[in-house]
């Protein structure tokens, strides 16, 4: 049995504790020890209101709020949220492993885009200078994006899609159910209709940024690729309003719920 499943099925009827969150990270750890050099440490402690962890990119610590988590989620929740709140914060590890890589498949090219100014703040971008108003701005412009930035949108869809693959042998469980609504959720996050068509994450978001040089050259590469519906979705790429009316959806095995189906553990 998966580690962490086992420690899943011990907790499932337990209230949260610290021995749960380490044992779960530890657990984790073990598995993505190409992460090692981009996770300093681990920490259980107060974050900002409503904040349920988080992931420092420059002291590369991973920091947990467990009371914000039982605040803002049913007990029966707490065990699966914490899962996906662990996983999300590795992922935005990983995110740095890529940008540090410097790639240019579209995955480091969208996670560049969000790190921007990460990587004006630690001067890595030494080509074009930039002065501290703009810099702030920029700052100021990627927090007021944060539904559209696409390594959050990232670290989300990778969590929940954890989650859901390590409870899917369960076939139809209430855990199962909150797994895949929110992995629906997680895809579609970011995407608006504007009544003509629908604005992609990504794309907003290098639009509200003011990179307007990166914005030119991805819809560029868009136009030359033929991106599947599983690239644009996962990286915040344009879809038809039939992909996200239908597409994902089918994609997290859900349907929408219709009157007189409130028994059917599959619909939302």
């Amino acid at each position: 049995m998966d580690p962490i499943y086992a420690l899943y099925k011990e907790y499932k009827d337990k209230p949260l504790d610290d021995y749960f969150i380490e044992s779960a990270f530890q657990r984790m750890m073990e598995k993505e020890t190409e992460l090692v050099p981009y996770i300093n440490g681990f920490k259980i402690e107060s974050l900002t209101k409503s904040t349920l962890g988080g992931y420092n990119p420059v002291t590369k610590i991973v920091t947990i709020d467990k009371s914000n988590i039982e605040e803002s989620t049913t007990k029966r929740e707490q065990v699966i949220q914490t899962l996906e709140v662990l996983k999300h914060e590795i992922e935005h590890a990983r995110n740095m492993k890529k940008y540090a890589e410097g790639k240019e498949d579209i995955e480091s090219t969208v996670i560049r885009y969000a790190l921007k100014d990460y990587e004006i703040m630690q001067r890595i971008q030494s080509k074009n200078r930039i002065d501290t108003l703009e810099f702030l701005s920029l700052c100021h412009h990627i927090k007021e994006n944060y539904n559209r930035n696409p390594s959050e949108r990232l670290a989300r869809i990778k969590a929940w899609k954890y989650v859901v693959n390590l409870l899917k042998n369960q076939r139809r469980t209430p855990d199962l159910l909150v797994a895949r609504t929110n992995l629906f959720y997680a895809y579609a996050r970011g995407y608006e209709d504007n009544r003509y068509y629908l604005d992609a994450p990504t794309i907003q978001f290098l639009l509200n940024t003011r990179q307007f040089e990166d914005l030119y050259r991805l819809r560029k590469r868009i136009d030359s690729k033929d991106y599947s519906f599983e690239t644009r979705i996962t990286y915040g790429l344009p879809i038809t309003s039939q992909e996200y009316d239908k597409a994902i959806l089918q994609k997290v095995k859900l349907q929408k719920k219709k009157r007189g189906d409130e028994g059917n553990e599959k619909r939302i």
